[in-house]
């Protein structure tokens, strides 16, 4: 097929009306296209990026916030521990001093009572060492002349038993039969024996009568008297 200068021609003239064609309909769109396309996806990019930065920024602000919150938590409580230790030695030292005012107030009255109550039985020890004399002198009306009249004239010999809470020297026993010959005013002759039962004293039994100056004897007195 041969070809002429103006068929060339005409084909050039196409194939540049084709290119401005495709370049006017069809390169500018579709360049504006991907230029479109290529500013989205920057600025998707840059969104992106910025978001990643403010997500960073709010991690960093939260965990400051955290670090914040625990050191305060981390205070209060320090302070609490401080504060229940403090007030749980105030309680302590509180209950000690209660105590010790209770042991002292009891201790005091304790004291108190225990004088009331020697003031007590000696008011009583007394009153029954009266009332013992008392009985003493009335046992015999001679017994009663001599202790007042203050006759120490021993008549005869009379026999009988003493007893002891506990085992005697031969010199008290001398200085306890002294005593009861002053009392009954004869001369006495004194079988001695041991009785624990009487707790402390003497008790003497002479002609069928006692003369008992034991301590079981006032304390049993003492006993009624209480009744």
């Amino acid at each position: 097929m041969e070809l002429y200068p103006i068929d060339i021609a005409i084909h050039l003239v196409n194939i540049l009306v084709l290119y401005i064609l495709l370049r006017v309909l069809i390169w500018k769109p579709v360049r504006k296209f991907m230029l479109d396309r290529e500013n989205r996806i920057q600025s998707q990019l840059d969104d992106a990026a910025q978001l990643k930065k403010d997500a960073e920024q709010t991690k960093q602000d939260y965990d400051h916030r955290m670090a914040e919150v625990q050191a305060a938590c981390e205070e209060l409580l320090a302070e609490g521990r401080k504060q229940a230790q403090a007030a749980g030695q105030q309680y302590i030292d509180d209950a000690k001093a209660e105590a010790q005012h209770i042991v002292e107030q009891a201790r005091s009255d304790a004291k108190e009572e225990k004088q009331r109550a020697l003031d007590d039985t000696k008011s009583e020890l007394a009153s029954l060492a009266i009332d013992l004399a008392r009985r003493v002198l009335t046992f015999d009306e001679d017994i009663r002349h001599n202790i007042v009249s203050g006759t120490t004239e021993k008549k005869g010999l009379r026999r009988g038993t003493l007893k002891t809470a506990q085992p005697c020297s031969p010199a008290e026993i001398k200085n306890i039969t002294a005593q009861l010959e002053n009392i009954l005013g004869c001369r006495l002759a004194l079988e001695q024996m041991v009785d624990p039962n009487l707790v402390g004293g003497f008790a003497a039994y002479v002609d069928g009568r006692a003369y008992d100056f034991s301590y079981a004897a006032q304390l049993a007195a003492l006993k009624q008297n209480l009744a």
